[in-house]
């Protein structure tokens, strides 16, 4: 399988120079290959949000180099990462659904720079929703949804783009038990179509559908399971 997305060397650090300076990653490097699962675990603080967020290109490394589909993205400007984003979907722990927006919209609003119309979207958003379990929550706002409906509005919203690959921090946290196995069906489901799962967790359930964990303890990577 090619490399979809590689680390070399990669430090991130946070108010460099001040008493108040920390080394949010050291030295990490790794690779992940098109379509297959992996998933970063350790104490909090260790660094696993930030490794995602520099694989997401949300955030640039201090040191090192990211590469996306042999692209090394240390030169892009903004513009240039934020079409490298659409090509991939998002999954957060707060679901980070905007309240004033309707399900369909929370799900479709990303696909709008697209040129997509609003019925299209609005077909679109009810396609991901009956294949989840939602078909009826179209017009709902998100405080009239449960926590589970909420995150598997999050992951429809993640799909909506196709993307090659889903980045997901945490994604059973906030969830009760029924709620996470529906949403980790749904995950291996994606994974199981093609695309890629990059997650951090510390729910043994998440790990147990990555074919690689990784380990990292105050920013370091320092061990690979599996």
């Amino acid at each position: 399988m090619s490399v979809l997305l590689e680390t070399r060397n990669v430090t991130k650090i946070y108010r460099p120079g001040t008493r108040m300076e920390v080394r949010a990653l050291d030295d990490v490097s790794l690779s992940v290959a098109s379509r297959s699962s992996v998933a970063f675990t350790g104490p909090s603080g260790s660094g696993k949000t930030t490794l995602l967020a520099l694989l997401g290109a949300m955030e640039r490394p201090s040191h090192g180099q990211i590469f996306f589909q042999g692209r090394d993205l240390r030169s892009d400007s903004d513009a240039e990462l934020t079409r490298i984003r659409r090509k991939m979907g998002f999954v957060f722990q707060d679901f980070a659904l905007i309240p004033s927006l309707a399900v369909w919209e929370n799900i479709t609003y990303p696909l709008i720079p697209r040129g997509m119309s609003g019925g299209e979207r609005r077909k679109l958003a009810q396609s991901l929703l009956d294949e989840l379990g939602l078909p009826e929550k179209i017009d709902k706002r998100p405080h009239e949804l449960s926590g589970g409906e909420q995150q598997r509005v999050s992951i429809a919203r993640a799909l909506a783009g196709r993307p090659e690959v889903i980045l997901a921090d945490e994604p059973t946290s906030n969830l009760d038990d029924a709620a996470a196995v529906e949403l980790i069906a749904v995950l291996k489901k994606t994974h199981t179509a093609g695309t890629t799962l990059i997650l951090s967790s510390h729910d043994p359930r998440v790990l147990a559908i990555a074919e690689t964990v990784y380990r990292l303890k105050s920013g370091r990577l320092v061990a690979t399971d599996r």
